[in-house]
């Protein structure tokens, strides 16, 4: 269990007490996003190939920046979906939904079972929360990678509802998650009764009872 010290001196848990079976899960996980990372990098490192080879041949420098500048933009979002498996980030964050789907959809992109497969999440109208955003976006990669086996596509919709935040996943039989589960109790919420999503407090709903 990792652990991280806050200026008071005590410590803080960055990462739940974990079952076996969730751990086994997550790392699972985490190869799959690993080998999507690797096959991502060997195609990067033949466009860049490639440029060298245009250089050379005294290709116009427009479009050698066009291409290097996607390449970056490419490269950057490797980057970004590492550390989204990376060691987990200390405390709890109020951020909106939106911004954690992006995350969790870079990291989907690489994953070695989602290859073929096309995932959509859908948080337009999603109200704000107040969670450590690590497990939030790894709860949505898991509830989607568990809904899309086989290489189907992949339906996520995240709303607010009262004092909730809703994720549901479209899936007639979602594979069972020990990593989901807890990861989502740890969170402060719940599973839905189908299994087929979660619920958490809205950052609303947690100021209204912080200041009762």
């Amino acid at each position: 269990m990792q652990k991280n010290t806050p200026s008071d001196g005590s410590p803080e848990l960055l990462s739940p007490a974990l079952s076996p079976g969730a751990q086994e899960e997550w790392t699972l996980h985490v190869e799959a996003v690993l080998r999507g990372v690797a096959h991502a990098l060997n195609n990067r490192a033949a466009t860049l190939s490639a440029l060298i080879q245009l250089a050379d041949d005294a290709e116009p420098a427009p479009t050698l920046r066009a291409i290097l500048a996607t390449e970056l933009e490419r490269v950057t979002g490797l980057a970004a979906a590492i550390r989204s498996i990376g060691t987990p980030r200390a405390g709890e964050e109020a951020f909106a939904p939106a911004d954690a789907v992006s995350e969790a959809l870079q990291v989907l992109a690489l994953h070695s079972d989602q290859r073929d497969a096309t995932t959509v999440i859908d948080a337009r109208d999603a109200a704000p929360v107040r969670v450590r955003r690590w497990m939030f976006v790894r709860a949505l990669i898991v509830l989607a990678v568990n809904a899309g086996r086989a290489g189907t596509n992949v339906r996520m919709e995240i709303r607010s509802s009262g004092n909730d935040l809703v994720v549901r996943v479209a899936s007639e039989s979602p594979a069972p998650s020990p990593y989901v589960q807890e990861i989502v109790r740890a969170m402060g919420g719940e599973m839905l009764g189908d299994g087929l999503g979660f619920c958490l407090p809205t950052l609303a709903a947690i100021r209204q009872r912080e200041g009762s």
